[in-house]
């Protein structure tokens, strides 16, 4: 047999399976071990500069989604990161599993899954899990627009991070 196409059973498919379930987990293990997927870390800390918003000083850091220009909240005690729907395409599949934010922090709502490349100042673009939600209403509260909440699903991937309230500035390493 050539090895395309159908198989008849009994004859080699369960070994194709099983040999591309192996192939799977090798790929898996050198992710892991290479740390492909995530940010490298850098031998000098990298600065990114932030602001603190009009209303309730929340710290607003310019980010790059899918290579837009994005404003986002930093926030450390965030577990994950927020996307408006405006930089990420979602399928109109992908809203079937929605999640809903706990009122942990003051802001719930129902939101998709999804994937972005997120980029943080002089740094390489990362694909980064994230959760695409409307923002509209927290940009109305704050009396100007945000992009998004930049959470631990990201900042996590860094050894060092450092918030300089001082010098307004993020310092990852």
């Amino acid at each position: 047999m050539s090895g395309f196409g159908p198989t008849p059973p009994g004859e080699l498919g369960e070994f194709a399976t099983v040999n591309l379930a192996g192939r799977c987990s090798v790929l898996f293990a050198l992710t892991v071990v290479l740390g492909l997927g995530t940010f490298p870390h850098p031998q000098n800390p990298v600065e990114v500069p932030f602001e603190f918003s009009r209303a309730y000083g929340l710290m607003l850091i310019k980010v790059e989604v899918n290579g837009k220009l994005a404003q986002m909240v930093l926030d450390t005690g965030s577990n994950e990161t927020i996307v408006s729907p405006r930089l990420v395409i979602v399928k109109q599949l992908a809203l079937k599993p929605a999640v809903s934010m706990a009122k942990g922090s003051g802001y719930s709502g129902t939101g998709v899954i999804a994937t972005a490349f997120v980029k943080l100042g002089a740094l390489n673009p990362k694909n980064c899990q994230i959760l695409v939600v409307d923002l509209s209403d927290l940009s109305k509260s704050l009396g100007q627009d945000v992009d998004g909440v930049l959470g631990m699903s990201v900042l996590k991937e860094f050894e060092i991070v450092t918030v300089d309230l001082r010098h307004h500035k993020l310092v990852l390493k």
